[in-house]
């Protein structure tokens, strides 16, 4: 018998979201969170607003930095809402709680980003205090060199200034232009070698671990959240430290799938640099050192209820569902129904686990037809079982929700499809415990303001979704690299929102590049160590074209040995394309959108009509 999976036709209808003078500027490629003299957290690699960027080194001792200090505040002033301006410190013997003290003094009102483990400082190398460095949206640096020529030399300060560098650069940028001198020399304290100050400077708690925790960790890893352990004091960390370590060397932690070398960034990136992973490492061969405590910063405080604000419906599972204490996990499926009288394109959703010691993760599905009801009324407990997709074929899907996720809005008024009067599917997937608990989670949907007809108008609004497959799967047992590969080409220019990878228990890699018309090509998405647990949709920090022509190209390994620790067969034995547990599958979903809404659903309609033209041949699990 011939099988598609049920689950997988819903993507072919849903609407769902989501030397400088060179010629090609260098990228700003550091993805790490610091946390600035405030308290706030900042993703210096991270673009989300997507205005330019200017990141200032600065010093508590050098009089030349400190004499600019009204000059960044002016200019952070002038360029408010357009431009974000940075201090950024990075001296060794300067603690965070002088740091605060001395520019509170100045009434320095630009963010000062404490780089106290100089990653900054390693990756923008500069020379001298004050310098800048200017990026535009995209994180290229188009600027870096003096504020001003204020300063002719050390100690021979000019009557007045003719030269505004950083103004002009801003200005340049702000117009769609090149800067006019992309490089000037600096003018200020000489910053010593890199690898001078790296070997001066001790590795702390207070001072490097702390920071690392903060924003890293402690999302889950606090009290009454998912994590089994907390880390929010040193007591805890120093618990935990070698355990730390070694989650982290094996990238199991945080969970991230991605690999780093994606040529598109994703919003949200959680993936350790290897400098980080060094600091924990060393800080635990040391002993763990506390340090100082004026170098701790301020706990963070973390948003509690609806974190993007009170949302345009909230919806809750009809019945508390009973997860037993132990026993295999669960894919329950919830109708909740949402009672809408008009078309919503839906531009987030928010999901708030009843019970976050049991829910793993959750899938949003739409029924218009009331389908689900039906799977519901034939069990009687709350809700009904289903492994893979929903039992039915949805109308579209609102995405989903895993631990350790941020709700985040679709860029530009972007949203996914919601016919009137559908009912909401969710797909929750729970682990026991060790003790019976109860679940009744919630969701909060947020709606485009604009009305659909409306938003349709627009270009680049609408967002659907695609998928590529490979169901000729028959993976012996004891072959720990069996691939397939999977290909599409795109008919008509298309927007690339996100990507959504999906295997089973013994999916090993996932590798997905675009071969564009020119015959170059580019990694959209690279999973070297897939973990079943920690699925996700993966959103572009800025969504890109692609043109018609472009093929799209999955490659995927799996490890059906007995040195996959979550082969669910022991000794291994030969497995299938299915969607039980234990069978296996290669999907990866495409969020995409288009100039054209018509173009869109041509897109949809032909990748349907592609994925049904697939080799699809029986192959028995029997002997």
């Amino acid at each position: 018998m011939e099988r598609h999976p049920i689950a997988v036709i819903l993507f072919a209808l849903m609407f769902s979201g989501m030397s400088l003078t060179a010629a090609e500027p260098s990228v700003f490629r550091l993805q790490v969170d610091i946390i600035d003299l405030s308290g706030t957290i900042h993703s210096p690699g991270q673009n989300e607003r997507g205005v330019p960027r200017a990141f200032v080194f600065l010093s508590t001792t050098c009089p030349i930095a400190n004499s600019y200090t009204p000059e960044l505040n002016r200019l952070a002033d002038e360029f408010r809402g357009r431009v974000e301006v940075f201090g950024v410190l990075s001296e060794p013997d300067v603690s965070r709680q002088a740091a605060q003290k001395h520019f509170a003094e100045f009434e320095l009102r630009i963010p000062v980003l404490f780089d106290s483990s100089n990653l900054l400082l390693k990756e923008l190398k500069p020379s001298h205090v004050p310098q800048v460095f200017l990026l535009n949206a995209e994180g290229k640096i188009v600027y870096k060199g003096a504020i001003d020529n204020a300063y002719e030399s050390i100690g021979r300060r000019r009557a007045s200034v003719e030269n505004h560098y950083l103004k002009s650069a801003i200005s340049s940028v702000l117009a769609d232009k090149p800067v006019a001198e992309p490089e000037t020399s600096p003018v200020g304290c000489i910053v010593p070698p890199v690898d001078r100050i790296t070997k001066e400077s001790s590795i702390t708690y207070c001072r490097n671990i702390a920071p690392l925790i903060q924003t890293r960790c402690q999302n889950c890893h606090r009290p009454g959240q998912v994590a089994p352990s907390s880390l929010t004091t040193f007591e805890e960390a120093a618990k935990h430290a070698e355990m730390l370590v070694e989650v982290t060397q094996k990238r199991i932690m945080p969970p991230w799938m991605p690999g780093s070398n994606s040529q598109h960034r994703f919003v949200g990136e959680r993936w350790l640099t290897d400098e980080e992973l060094n600091l924990l490492r060393d800080w635990v061969t040391a002993g763990c050192p506390k340090g100082d405590e004026a170098d701790l910063p301020p706990a963070p405080q973390f948003a509690e209820g609806w974190q993007l604000g009170t949302p345009d419906l909230i919806v809750k599972m009809p019945e508390p569902f009973t997860v037993p204490a132990d026993g295999p996990d669960l894919l329950q499926n919830f109708v909740i129904p949402l009672g809408t009288d008009s078309d919503h394109l839906v531009a987030a959703v928010e999901f708030h686990p009843g019970n976050k010691r049991v829910v793993h993760h959750a899938v949003l599905f739409l029924d218009s037809k009331g389908q689900a009801r039906k799977l519901d009324d034939a069990t009687p407990e709350p809700g009904y079982p289903n492994f893979g997709g929903p039992g039915f074929l949805p109308d579209g899907a609102l995405g989903g929700w895993s631990v350790g996720n941020t709700a985040r809005r679709l860029p530009n008024d972007m949203g996914r499809y919601l016919k009137k009067g559908s009912d909401l599917v969710v797909q929750v997937h729970y682990h026991p415990t060790g003790k019976e608990e109860v679940d009744q989670s919630e969701i909060g949907l947020y709606f485009v303001k604009k009305p659909v007809e409306e938003s349709l108008k627009e270009s680049a609004k609408l967002v659907g979704s695609i998928w590529m497959a490979n169901y000729e799967m028959d993976i012996p047992a004891g072959d720990n690299d069996y691939r397939r590969s999977t290909a599409y080409r795109l008919p008509r220019d298309s927007i690339m929102v996100g990507i959504v990878p999906h295997m089973h228990l013994l999916g090993k890699s996932m590798k997905v590049t675009a071969r564009l018309p020119d015959k170059s090509t580019e990694v959209l998405i690279d999973v070297p160590n897939w973990n079943y647990n920690w699925q996700d949709e993966y959103y572009f920090e800025r969504p890109f074209k692609l043109p018609a022509g472009t093929v799209l190209i999955v490659e995927a390994t799996f490890d059906n040995s007995d040195q996959n620790p979550s082969n669910p067969s022991s000794p291994p034995k030969r497995v299938t394309w299915g969607e039980e547990t234990d069978d296996e599958m290669l999907f990866c979903f495409f969020l995409l959108t288009a100039d054209k809404t018509e173009d869109l659903i041509h897109v949809i309609f032909d990748n349907l009509a592609h994925d049904l033209k697939q080799p699809r041949k029986e192959i028995s699990n029997q002997p």
